[in-house]
């Protein structure tokens, strides 16, 4: 048995998911080189937009940028002044704060992005020695000198240009907030985080797949071997595969006991013709040995050959046509009538009609069951069948034994029970219980029990061997169908 769309779709998905597990990787190559770019970019127009606002600050007309010599620090006036140059400088310049440096010292501060002309501005240590930093390498250099380093969540980027020849420097600064390195850091743990989770789902989805095409594998070379061999089961899978296993198994005993029905049903149809046909043959001519018997009886009466002899031909010729009857059993199936009638009498006259051999050995028997239960069955047919039953448990059951027969109405059947006391049944003689010539008697036909079985098909009825776990003895369960409902049970009848 070949499963083709299946084992294609598990192709195509095994490929979807490797290229799925390609393209994360690539993706996650890809995001992290686009967010270094990203922050390269950034640096370098930050740069190039500072290194223009700090060359137009020192080149401003009209304004007195140089300090008088010998003056350490500017005067709040000179500040004024110099805030206001910046400030109109900055303005073509968006987020973009700065001004001059003298001496070491700020002044001219301004950030017109968001503050008013004139507004006093405070620098933060970690920014003014980026910027004092920067200022010593422009004083060497005679160019522009950039820091760019993380505060906190944010990137900032300075530039500072200081003449050599003069005492007052411009600096400007662009702060990028929410964009520091360790912030790239954080998204990069991130991406590194989701990449992993998606390679164990990709690789927990593969591993599935494969134990899913083992499960596949595993089914095809047992269903192979079901082919060849009906008892052979699929052994059990601990995945999503296990209720398909158990199905097919249960479906592989099932077929086995139809195929054993099957079988079972042709023996008993093609025996059941040969045996019939030579049943009938073999009455005719038994019909007449047992009138000659009697005819000869009849003129021999009184002497000894008569009194000894004729009663055991006539006992066997008697033992014969009965077995002969049982045989008939299997011949043409005729038309069952079978009618409403109650159920206990029939299990009373049938346990009556045991109770000589009962009392031979000493057997005690009990019947239970209510006295109102009908069935739709036909009287003689279970009698027998019950009575093949009963005989066989005394003769398990052995002196001093006991038989006990129970019967109840359960939904829309009526149960008859029948066990005794005796060894019970090995695994190996429950499975040919019924077959025909099939006994565990040294002296028995094997008819028994197939007769009951045959009687009690014909009227609708089924029989089973039940296996009681932790009771000894065996037993026998009938179902016939019901047609009465319950009703309170009678004392249990003794002998």
């Amino acid at each position: 048995m070949q499963f083709p769309k299946v084992r294609a779709a598990q192709r195509l998905q095994t490929l979807l998911l490797l290229t799925t597990l390609t393209a994360i990787a690539v993706a996650a190559l890809l995001f992290s080189d686009l967010v270094r770019s990203f922050r390269s970019t950034v640096v370098s127009d930050a740069s190039k937009s500072l290194a223009n606002a700090v060359r137009e600050l020192l080149q401003e007309s009209g304004v007195p940028l140089e300090l008088p010599a010998g003056s350490a620090a500017p005067d709040s006036s000179r500040d004024l002044l110099l805030r206001r140059a910046s400030y109109r400088i900055l303005r073509s310049y968006p987020d973009v704060e700065g001004g001059y440096l003298a001496a070491r010292s700020v002044i001219g501060h301004s950030f017109p992005t968001y503050t008013e002309p004139g507004s006093d501005l405070k620098q933060p240590a970690i920014e003014r020695d980026a910027v004092l930093d920067a200022l010593a390498e422009s004083k060497r250099t005679g160019l522009v000198a950039e820091r760019v380093f993380d505060d906190q969540l944010d990137l900032v980027v300075v530039a500072v240009l200081a003449p050599r020849d003069g005492n007052l420097a411009a600096w400007g600064l662009k702060r990028y907030i929410g964009f520091n390195q360790s912030r790239h850091l954080q998204r990069n743990l991130i991406l590194v985080g989701v990449l992993v989770l998606g390679l164990l789902s990709v690789v927990g989805a593969l591993w599935i797949n494969y134990r899913m095409q083992r499960g596949f594998a595993g089914i095809q070379a047992g269903l192979a071997h079901l082919r060849t061999n009906p008892s052979y089961r699929l052994s059990g899978q601990q995945n999503e595969l296990q209720p398909i296993v158990m199905a097919i198994n249960r479906m592989a005993e099932s077929r086995q006991r139809l195929e054993a029905d099957l079988r079972r049903e042709d023996r008993l149809r093609v025996m059941g013709r040969v045996v019939a046909g030579i049943a009938h043959e073999i009455r005719n001519p038994l019909n007449g040995i047992r009138l000659t018997v009697q005819m000869m009886a009849r003129k021999l009466r009184g002497s000894e050959a008569a009194d000894e002899g004729v009663p055991i031909v006539l006992g066997e010729v008697n033992r014969l046509d009965s077995l002969l009857k049982s045989l008939l059993v299997f011949g043409a199936d005729e038309p069952e009538r079978p009618r409403r009638q109650p159920v206990r009498p029939v299990l009373e006259r049938t346990l009556a009609l045991a109770k000589p051999q009962m009392r031979e050995k000493g057997i005690q028997s009990e019947l239970t069951g209510p006295s109102d239960i009908c069935a739709r069955v036909n009287g003689d047919h279970l009698q027998q069948a019950v009575m093949n039953l009963i005989l066989n448990a005394i003769d398990a059951a052995g002196p001093g034994g006991r038989v006990a027969i129970a019967f109840q109405q359960i939904d829309s059947r009526v149960e008859i029970s029948v066990k005794d006391s005796g060894p019970g049944l090995a695994a190996q003689q429950r499975e040919h219980l019924f077959e025909v010539f099939y006994t565990t008697k040294p002296t028995g036909t094997g008819l028994g029990l197939a007769v009951t079985r045959a009687l009690l098909e014909k009227m609708g009825a089924s029989i089973e061997y039940v296996v009681d776990d932790g009771s000894t003895g065996a037993h026998f369960r009938i179902e016939l169908p019901a047609d009465a409902p319950i009703v309170a049970p009678l004392p249990k009848v003794s002998a």
